[in-house]
């Protein structure tokens, strides 16, 4: 581990890992391929801070995969040119080892992101502390950065550019904030405190205890390098004062300024957000994304439904036979609608109509596919739950509480539904046959459920003065009653393990994260209702008030992608 080339390929495989399992394809998601144009090489300077780092390596990866593509040492004025095919995907360029003017130093690990058609085409990219906290600070919010320190591949092309293009938003080709895209004070306080911290390891002949010790992971382990230090003060709000202390003797001697103290930020909600708006019918309520990352948005007044291309462009509207509410897509494309007049329509990939209407009961709002392919509909008048076969053959009718509103399957097959009526603050669990497993209790007139990959049960209490989500464990335990904004009433979960949740009251989505902290707060239209997260980590939110505000918010790039893709199992919506 000594040797340049030992290191070189320990820290290949270490920001592998499980990256390198990125790179195979899961149902219904497609990797970055090397497909299309390309960028040969790479030329640039590495910084540590003002101070060039001469000797260092460079090796450019592209995310998923443990191969570098090519590889270079610093000069002593710390530039550097690395051969390598670039095209579609996420690429990195990683630094190890060098000497910033203190001694040679074994700990230095630095980062970059480029890509095809964007920063890749300079022939200037600079990578130091600043560009190393802004990488981290995408890659961790897309889920993409692993405890160990490594990089992940995202989902497919889209997710790489809406990565690519947050990153650009807090950084220049040159290592500096990237001051045209007016980010927040909180963004550049966290950025330049954590630049400043990965300085202090920097700087030295090697001595990074100081950065290592204040940035602890969630058990109180210190780090063991500086990718995992900036996990793990990205990941752990509980080091933002250490790090602070760590970092704030070496502004002077990296230019990044710092704030005078650590209120008003912390480094995991540092990355600024694009929310595009676009035109559906009247009164949207629910959505569902299909293997595509096609929209496809239910218009309660209108009567319709709308698919939206993944850019928001309207491939189609497509009319039914009574008021669209709940929405899934099934394993083959097929889209499955609950109409408020007792009815379920089945419409093809294209639009067309292709089965029912099948009968189910009064007012089904909530709409949901088993991995079987059996549709099951919440009736919201009716006080039960229908169960269709793939064909629309009525497999059974069940009791639940009253005014049944939104409903999840877990991975054990077994319906949660959320009763919505007065009073009835539970939801009830049914098995895959239908049998009543149980009602348990949560907050007041609970709207929107979803299901984490635990098996953890999450619930948007929408009564009034609620403001809140109610966390089950798979067996009905209150895991704890978890602040959010007004009217929380639809609720999904990414592959993190976060929970979004639309506040319909107070025009908002929160971020949860998997133990309930949150994690952000973003603006969205009037009356958000339910939502869904595409593979490329977009956040799709219909806005439903009546004939005022039409159309569907995307809060772009900032989720980790679905939990289920495509939505041929247990997800609504």
């Amino acid at each position: 581990m000594k040797k340049i080339s030992g290191l070189v390929v320990a820290m290949a495989l270490a920001l592998c890992l499980s990256s390198c399992k990125g790179s195979s394809s899961a149902a219904g998601v497609t990797t970055p391929s090397n497909s299309g144009g390309s960028v040969s090489g790479i030329s640039g300077t590495v910084m540590g801070g003002l101070s060039p780092v001469k000797n260092a390596n460079v090796q450019l990866f592209q995310a998923g995969n443990s191969t570098p593509l090519g590889a270079s040492v610093t000069t002593v004025n710390g530039t550097f040119s690395v051969p390598g095919n670039l095209s579609s995907g996420l690429y990195y360029l990683l630094v190890t080892n060098g000497n910033a003017g203190s001694g040679t130093n074994n700990q230095i690990q630095l980062i970059a992101l480029v890509a095809a058609g964007s920063s890749a085409t300079s022939s200037n990219v600079t990578i130091n502390e600043l560009t190393t906290a802004a990488a981290g600070t995408a890659l961790f919010n897309f889920g993409l950065m692993t405890s160990s320190g490594g990089i992940n591949a995202p989902a497919n092309s889209a997710g790489a550019s809406n990565l690519i293009a947050r990153y650009n938003a807090l950084v220049t080709a040159s290592g500096s904030l990237n001051n045209s895209t007016s980010l927040t004070t909180a963004t550049t306080s966290a950025l330049n405190t954590l630049a400043n911290a990965l300085a202090s390891c920097v700087q030295t002949s090697g001595s990074c205890s100081s950065l290592y010790g204040a940035a602890l992971n969630g058990s109180g382990s210190a780090a063991t390098s500086m990718m995992v230090a900036t996990y793990n003060a990205l990941n752990t709000s509980g080091n933002l004062n250490n790090i602070f202390n760590v970092a704030s003797p070496f502004a002077s001697s990296t230019g990044f300024s710092m704030p005078s103290s650590t209120s008003g930020f912390t480094f995991n909600n540092a990355l600024p957000n694009t929310t595009n708006t676009y035109a559906v019918g009247s009164r949207p309520i629910a959505i569902a994304i299909d293997a595509s990352g096609n929209a496809w948005v239910t218009n309660d007044n209108a009567t319709t439904v709308t698919q939206l291309s993944p850019s928001g462009t309207t491939l189609g509207t497509f009319t039914l036979g009574g008021n669209p509410l709940g929405i899934a897509i099934d394993a083959s494309g097929n889209v499955w609608v609950a109409i408020s007049s007792s009815a379920v329509t089945e419409l093809s990939s294209s639009g067309a109509t292709v089965g029912g209407p099948f009968s189910v009961g009064s007012n089904p709002f909530g709409l949901v596919i088993d991995a079987s392919g059996n549709v099951w509909t919440a009736n919201f008048v009716a006080n039960n739950v229908t169960e269709l076969s793939s064909s629309g053959a009525t497999l059974g009718t069940f009791l639940v509480g009253t005014h049944p509103y939104d409903l999840a399957i877990d991975a054990s097959g077994n319906v949660w539904v959320a009763n919505n009526g007065s009073g009835q603050n539970s939801v009830t669990k049914l098995s895959s046959s239908g049998a009543n497993l149980g009602t348990f209790s949560v907050g007041s007139q609970p709207v929107g459920v979803a299901i984490d990959a635990s098996g953890n049960v999450w619930v948007a209490n929408n009564g009034s003065g609620q403001n809140s989500v109610t966390k089950l464990s798979s067996s009905g335990a209150n895991l704890g009653t978890l602040s959010v904004g007004t009217a929380p009433y639809g609720i999904a979960i990414d592959a993190s393990g976060n929970a979004w949740v639309t506040n319909q009251s107070s025009n908002t989505v929160t971020e949860l994260s998997s133990s309930g902290t949150t994690l952000g707060t973003f603006s969205v239209g009037t009356s958000p209702r339910f939502l869904a997260i595409d593979a490329s980590g977009n956040v799709w939110v219909p806005n439903a008030t009546t004939n005022t505000v039409n159309y569907v918010s995307q809060i772009q790039g900032i989720a980790n992608g679905p939990q289920f893709f495509p939505y041929s199992g247990p997800i609504f919506p």
